[in-house]
This record gives C-alpha cells, sequence and structure tokens, in this order.
C-alpha cells in the first residue's frame, strides 16, 4: 500500500534516502503559520507503522499522513499491535 506523508521541512534532512518534495494544499493554504514548511513523499508499507518502520521515520516528525487513494489527511496514528 502507498502512503502519502508529511513532515515539517525542517525534518527532511533525517531522511536523505526520501525523495521529498515541498507540499502544500488548499486548507495549508488557510492556515494561519508560524513559518512552518511541510514536505511530502509517497511511501510504501503493509499499514502506516510498517510504512514509518520501512522508511524510518520518526513518528514524532508526522505531520499527516492518508492512504494514497484517500482525500482526507489523518492527523493521529492508529493504535500500535504488537
Amino acid at each position: 500500500m502507498i502512503f502519502t506523508v508529511v513532515i515539517l521541512s525542517e525534518s527532511v534532512s533525517f531522511y536523505p534516502e526520501v525523495d521529498w518534495t515541498e507540499w502544500k494544499d488548499e486548507n495549508r493554504k488557510k492556515m494561519k503559520s508560524e513559518g512552518d514548511h511541510w514536505s511530502m513523499a509517497a511511501l510504501s508499507g503493509r499499514d502506516i507503522w510498517d510504512c514509518l518502520d520501512r522508511n524510518k521515520i520518526d513518528p514524532l516528525h508526522l505531520v499527516q499522513w492518508k492512504p494514497a487513494d484517500d482525500v482526507i489527511y489523518r492527523v493521529s496514528l492508529p493504535a500500535q499491535w504488537g
């Protein structure tokens, strides 16, 4: 499964092997910002936790995510079992 993962651009340097692109959507453009910039990548995994594990993404760096086919982003992670 492919996931769209969004992190703060300041964290991109932690993941040089990932192809990040500057990211904004219509909702993001309407938000008050403290000067933060976001970057997005499409990454694979069985579920979001596997995706983060496979790509060594720190969950604390995650701003939002969604399965690539979904329309709405999620800002929290599901419970991790096992």
